[in-house]
């Protein structure tokens, strides 16, 4: 017995793997993962590299955690993501051979869920459905088109074309619905020297055309019910890029993110910056919006002010102290995606509500608000236009004294209610009441008739008050309050002057 194992053949040795063939970390049995730092390609460890090989033969995303960190690899496009940052790192594929591969084995967007993602927390298993379901982030944001670029040129003069910017339709002859006086200079609407005008998407109010072209030079809304025709914001030439990226925004899990990229050059100011003429210097931003509803609503609204130069301008920054240069022009972003309110980031439950207002302070509205604003114009346009067919109906349907003596007692109440008379009493009563009201209307036209007297303003006057508006004008420019005051009260005088 003690001879016989020296009798009996040795057993097959097992081969041990070498820190040469695996780069020190088993990854697989005849592949090997790597991801590229900062200094190298570093092996993925055995565990990870299995199932990173599997995902990529089945044309899925893997995703895993490390420490508080979780990670995402796309082998679809052969790279590794930060969940929460977004920061992405190649990949690559290393044969038993010692080639490389750095090419998807299988294009487009992954499909299917790896059977890994359960190792994840609850939080990031939502995530990883919405990587890698293809219909969340196509229907979500197939509204928008991204990605998308959009550029912006700051305009270099002040003129602008008030015809075309307002299709505003010149006046022959008064109106009813309009006031007989400018609203701008308070003079006459309708004279031999000014051509008096009305605004396309303004009702009740006139405008001399010269009044309107100086007042759009510093304006670009109507001077009496504010009704914005053109948004000119001070931002300076620069380009915004919008694109999906496959990451989420704490508090939102299970929606890809929107990615805004703004770029500006340096270049000189314009006439609508602090110092036309000076260089200032150019900057680049990235913010941050959910896929969602509300996110894609914010993103419209922030392509449309941009398009109009709102959301930037050149002064001096807040942070660094830097004169000068480009900076936020009152619309806040998010330019982080965690972290909180006091790091610009999510989650922030009110940042929808506060830029929503601040958007809307600069005359940027969302689709809903502006259906509604003129869904509810159109009506109280119908509205007033039946009111003033029913007034003209009963101002022609004048009744007699015979007609009101045969009326019953319902027709009685219907006049008097169109007239805002009384209606409790009897038959007689409201008879009796109708016929006085009916001969006191007429005594009252009969006096205005006689009374009524063509007024013509007088030539010094109306010229005097030109100059008045003239100086005016100049004194506004200026700022300086009690010219201002003055020329007011002057203007007044005249008035009442020409009017007596």
């Amino acid at each position: 017995l003690l001879l016989l194992p020296l009798l009996l053949p040795p057993p097959p040795s097992i081969p041990v793997p070498s820190p040469a063939t695996t780069g020190g970390r088993m990854s697989t049995g005849c592949v090997r993962w790597e991801w590229l730092d900062d200094f190298g390609w570093i092996p993925y460890s055995k565990k990870h590299g299995q199932r990173i090989e599997d995902a990529y033969e089945n044309g899925e995303c893997y995703n895993f955690k490390m420490g508080k960190r979780e990670y995402a690899v796309h082998t679809d496009r052969m790279c590794q993501s930060n969940a929460h940052t977004g920061f992405e790192r190649k990949i690559r594929r290393v044969n038993k051979d010692g080639s490389k591969t750095t090419t998807p084995k299988s294009k487009g967007p992954p499909t299917k869920k790896t059977k890994y993602s359960t190792t994840i927390k609850k939080k990031s298993k939502k995530y990883t459905s919405s990587l890698s379901s293809s219909s969340t982030s196509s229907s979500s944001s197939s509204s928008l088109k991204l990605p998308i670029m959009l550029t912006y040129d700051c305009p270099k003069s002040k003129t602008i074309d008030v015809k075309a910017l307002t299709k505003y339709s010149v006046l022959t002859e008064p109106k009813e619905e309009l006031k007989n006086d400018c609203d701008i200079c308070m003079c006459k609407l309708f004279n031999d020297d000014d051509t008096p005008v009305k605004l396309e998407h303004c009702i009740g109010h006139g405008f001399h055309l010269k009044c309107l072209e100086k007042a759009f030079e510093f304006s670009q809304k109507c001077p009496v019910c504010s009704y914005t025709y053109l948004l000119r914001g001070p931002q300076p030439s620069g380009t915004m890029q919008v694109e999906i990226q496959h990451y989420m925004c704490a508090g939102y899990s299970g929606s890809n993110t929107i990615v805004i990229q703004y770029y500006f050059r340096n270049g000189k100011q314009s006439f609508m910056h602090p110092s036309p003429g000076k260089r200032f210097s150019g900057t680049s931003r990235t913010a941050y919006l959910p896929d969602t509803a509300e996110g894609r609503r914010v993103c419209k609204l922030l392509m449309r002010g941009f398009q109009h130069g709102l959301l930037f301008t050149v002064g001096q920054s807040i942070t660094t102290g830097q004169k000068d240069t480009t900076i936020w022009n009152g619309i806040h972003h998010k330019t982080s995606t965690s972290g909180g309110v006091s790091n610009w980031g999510y989650p922030d439950e009110g940042y929808f509500t506060r830029v929503t207002n601040e958007l809307a302070s600069k005359g940027l509205y969302c689709e809903e608000f502006v259906a509604a604003e003129k869904k509810a114009h159109e009506g109280w346009k119908l509205k007033r236009q039946k009111s003033a067919e029913e007034k003209k109906k009963l101002d022609e349907a004048v009744p007699t004294e015979k007609q009101i003596d045969s009326m019953k007692l319902t027709e009685l109440q219907k006049h008097l209610t169109a007239l805002g008379l009384d209606v409790n009493g009897t038959k007689t009563v409201l008879r009796s009441r109708l016929q006085a009201h009916m001969k006191s209307s007429a005594s009252e036209d009969d006096c205005s008739h006689k009374c009524k007297k063509k007024k013509v303003p007088d030539r010094t006057i109306s010229s005097t008050l030109k100059k008045i508006n003239e100086e005016l004008v100049v004194a506004m420019r200026e700022g300086n309050r009690p010219r201002i005051k003055e020329l007011m009260a002057e203007r007044a005088k005249l008035k009442k002057i020409g009017r007596g």
